[in-house]
């Protein structure tokens, strides 16, 4: 299983409190105990807060109280109102697993030591060593966390979008007002050696997400804006940019899927896109020959990419197709 991405760095204390542990703290220390333990021993759980963003969204729909266990690689997720996800890992790939039902799920590191992102077939959930700020919640429902079979509830894009993201004394500002069909989206990098110029553009639909990553390891990051059209379909496209050396951006370009038929088949839009390790993911419903939009029948499949030089800028190569 991949190496737990917990930092063991010293938390502040609460001033005049120096003889008790802050909860922080202490939750990080009984995480990092219970994933040293081996053979017949007990797993150890911990409190933890889990925001739920449901498709991968942005943005989260809850913020609740669950618990966190790992033992012999495997993890179980428990959230407060009894919905259980339990992982084992896949393949030689760190960080990969399989749910319950076989189907793929992935690890991130995107939270440094506050805790761990794990993107599942139909949702996403940010698991929190801190349990503060974390709420109750009802009983699930299966339509509340979405399926494979139906499209999940998708949060609302921020109006307008506005975030700021670094990676390796790189950041990049990313702003659209997302108050039409057609809007117009400013990338700002700061921290670039030669070209710092703003690149503006307009694009068919609103800002969903943004994520910085640097998928090829050279030292040097990625912007990448997520988009989805108006409409039924909501097809989604991809705005990126590659930090070159730190001194200038070059574009990175995501072939549409019907170049490729193994992937279009059954294709109608209601893209999700994320950064998982060192892939680039793109996910979407697959649809019958007789569905309708809003009610596809047939599973989920998901197109993975690696960071490839291309011959103006970079591209973003399709290295696997997965269904499930």
């Amino acid at each position: 299983m991949y190496r737990p991405s917990v930092g063991v760095a010293a938390l502040p204390l609460p001033a005049g409190a120096a003889p008790v542990m802050h909860r922080a703290a202490r939750v990080v220390t009984a995480l990092l105990v219970g994933l040293t333990l081996t053979g017949g021993v007990r797993a150890q759980t911990v409190d933890a807060r889990c925001d739920i963003h449901p498709g991968g969204q942005s943005r989260a729909s809850a913020s609740v109280p669950c618990t966190y266990s790992q033992r012999q690689g495997n993890v179980a997720i428990q959230l407060a109102d009894g919905t259980r996800h339990e992982l084992r890992p896949s393949g030689d790939q760190p960080g990969t697993y399989v749910d319950g039902q076989g189907r793929p799920a992935y690890r991130n590191k995107g939270l440094g030591s506050r805790g761990q992102i794990y993107r599942l077939a139909d949702q996403s959930i940010y698991v929190y060593w801190d349990a503060s700020g974390a709420k109750a919640i009802k009983p699930a429902t299966k339509d509340a966390w979405g399926s494979p079979s139906k499209l999940p509830a998708a949060a609302a894009p921020d109006r307008p979008f506005d975030r700021t993201l670094a990676l390796q004394g790189i950041s990049f500002r990313v702003r659209s007002a997302n108050d039409a069909s057609i809007n117009t989206l400013e990338i700002v990098p700061s921290g670039l050696q030669t070209d710092k110029s703003t690149i503006t553009q307009e694009i068919d639909g609103l800002v969903t997400g943004a994520e910085v990553a640097d998928l090829n390891a050279d030292g040097s990051p990625e912007i990448y804006v997520y988009v989805n059209s108006a409409g039924s379909g909501s097809y989604g496209s991809v705005v990126a940019y590659a930090a070159n050396r730190k001194k200038s951006l070059s574009q990175i370009h995501l072939p549409p899927v019907n170049e490729n038929k193994q992937a279009a088949r059954g294709y109608m839009g209601h893209d999700e896109f994320a950064v998982v390790e060192n892939t680039f993911v793109q996910r979407f419903p697959i649809y019958g020959d007789r569905d309708v939009n809003a009610r596809p029948s047939g599973r989920t499949r998901q197109l993975q990419y690696k960071l490839r030089p291309g011959e103006a800028g970079w591209v973003l190569k399709l290295d696997r197709v997965v269904e499930y």
